[in-house]
């Protein structure tokens, strides 16, 4: 930020090499790093990239940008680069044709059955690579094992609490913002300026609920509320306000739905084990609910990456009991993890989910699919995890695309023995990460502007961007899918990722109007379940390391 402020250009980073005063050339994209989406500018020198500064985009309309764009483009010369494909061979790896890699993809997915194949879509991905990605597990493979490590595991709760994100511009007129569970200044560098900003212009009170004992934020905090469970506090309460019967009864007669049903689930639960499980005392909680209740226009933030699936739900059912979803400055405010998390959810990229976030089970939505891949049968939905195949050895063939399980997970061995029990493995990456060694074929990666396509960010913006670069890597990572595409039988007209996003709007266009009414949805218990770390992407965790 003081880079980006100083009028003078006295305060610079501090680089290993910086090139002396030349006229360099520029090229905007949308940050491939965290969820808020901001634009960036590269300036190089014959390709060699010299710095990048904030553009003026359609988020951070202030071109401010955070230090994981600014500082973290050493990799774009790293001569290391993956750029070929590379077959193993007698324990080590030797560069083959992108013919003899697709011919071997094809013979080993014809050599199993369909559900003996699972595929993999990294949250770093863009729309329009997701979207390729699972129609070629589904309408290709004829499998239905579709899935992302970065959400293996950890529940559906993170799909809705992204349906009414407040929007950024909105804090300004927020009357108190409560930031749980988020390291933001550290997490969402541009979103924690927005934040503080706002709280220091317009006298908007900030309260802090952690469970760290030293928190980044808290210096800029009015309050903070240490907590030892999220979920429990949050919890306690909603069981605060029902059982003193102080939710907005009118709103939830208009807008929610299964309130009783919900509301009798959670007075059942006891209030004091709820609050003892939080790690905070009567007192602070009951003044937590009585105040977050009587705001009308208070905005919850928090972070995915530091809080369960589980909490995640009841935060939102907090929001919809007290009648703040929907209304201008007030509701929720999620932030996802990496920067296109949200399009793993819009287009299909996991089991459960079809494009549209609709249940893939739907006959309806089965019939809309079939007919807009021209295909007479696609698989049914799974009866089993992909955790649950992985760790029964049932899966002979995988494919990975843009995320590193094994360089990130927190438990290493357990990936190891998954990778161990599989027969054949593809990675795509950009550089020879701990998951591209244990390969048996790998992919050269091509980086988003490289590409082109658009990412979704945390509030549900899309934003295109594209191919402004031209790359090391002969054929980019959409030409690799639509070769794969054409080998697997599947019809495609695609000559850019912009045809590949006219067909997911046709399908969109079509699909069934959702129920009205915003549902509440009971949790009986936590599901801390967090395998991997950096949103399981080997250049996150590169850069920030």
């Amino acid at each position: 930020m003081c880079i980006s402020t100083c009028p003078t250009g006295a305060i610079t980073e501090n680089v290993p090499f910086k090139a002396g005063p030349l006229a360099t050339e520029s090229f905007k994209s949308v940050c491939n790093f965290c969820s808020i989406g901001c634009e960036t500018e590269y300036h190089h020198k014959a390709g060699f990239v010299t710095r990048v500064t904030g553009s003026n985009g359609l988020i951070n309309k202030d071109g401010n940008i955070c230090k994981l764009p600014r500082f973290g483009y050493s990799y774009l010369q790293d001569k290391t680069r993956i750029t070929q494909p590379m077959l193993r061979e007698n324990g080590s790896f030797q560069p083959i044709s992108f013919k003899k890699a697709y011919e071997i993809i094809l013979k080993r997915v014809k050599a199993v059955q369909p559900d003996e194949n699972a595929f993999f879509a990294g949250a770093r991905l863009s729309n329009e690579e997701i979207y390729l990605i699972q129609k070629m597990a589904r309408a290709g493979a004829g499998t239905n094992n579709i899935a992302s490590f970065h959400y293996l595991e950890r529940g559906g709760g993170y799909r809705l609490n992204a349906e009414e994100n407040v929007p950024f511009d909105q804090l300004a007129k927020a009357g108190r913002i409560y930031l749980l569970g988020s390291e933001i200044n550290e997490e969402n560098g541009v979103a924690g300026f927005w934040v503080y900003n706002n709280c220091f212009n317009h006298n908007i009170p900030l309260t802090l609920i952690t469970n760290r004992e030293h928190s980044s934020m808290r210096h800029k905090a009015d309050e903070e509320l240490r907590v030892t469970s999220y979920y429990h506090f949050v919890k306690a309460a909603i069981h605060y306000l029902l059982s003193h019967g102080l939710e907005n009864g009118v709103y939830v007669k208009d807008h929610c739905t299964h309130f009783e049903a919900y509301k009798e689930q959670v007075l059942a639960e006891d209030y004091d084990t709820l609050l003892k499980e939080s790690g905070c005392n009567a007192e602070t909680l009951a003044a937590f609910a009585f105040e977050y209740n009587l705001e009308e226009h208070s905005v919850i933030v928090f972070a995915e990456k530091n809080l369960s699936s589980a909490t995640c739900t009841e935060i939102r059912n907090l929001a919809l009991i007290t009648g703040k979803v929907g209304k201008t400055a007030s509701g929720l405010m999620a932030l996802k993890e990496k920067n296109n998390a949200q399009g793993i959810l819009d287009m299909g990229g996991c089991a459960a989910l079809a494009p549209g976030t609709y249940n893939y089970a739907d006959d309806t939505v089965h019939s809309l699919l079939k007919e807009a891949w021209e295909k007479d049968n696609l698989p049914q939905a799974i009866t089993e995890s992909p955790m649950e195949l992985l760790e029964k050895g049932k899966i002979k063939n995988i494919f990975i695309f843009g995320e590193d399980p094994s360089g990130t997970a927190i438990d290493k061995e357990q990936v190891l023995k998954w990778f161990n029990k599989i027969s054949f493995k593809v990675v795509q990456e950009y550089f020879m990460s701990d998951t591209a060694l244990e390969a048996d074929l790998i992919l050269p990666a091509t980086l988003p502007f490289e590409t082109g396509g658009s990412f979704t960010n945390t509030q549900k913006f899309i934003q295109q961007f594209g191919k402004t670069f031209e790359g090391p890597v002969a054929q980019t990572g959409f030409d690799q899918l639509m070769a794969l595409h054409k080998l697997l039988g599947l019809k495609t007209d695609f000559s850019t990722p912009a045809d590949v996003m006219m067909e997911v709007a046709g399908i969109f266009q079509k699909l069934p109007e959702k129920p009205s009414g915003r549902a509440l949805n009971f949790t009986s218990q936590d599901n801390e379940i967090s395998l991997f770390a950096h949103g399981c992407d080997y250049l996150q965790k590169r850069v920030i390391d």
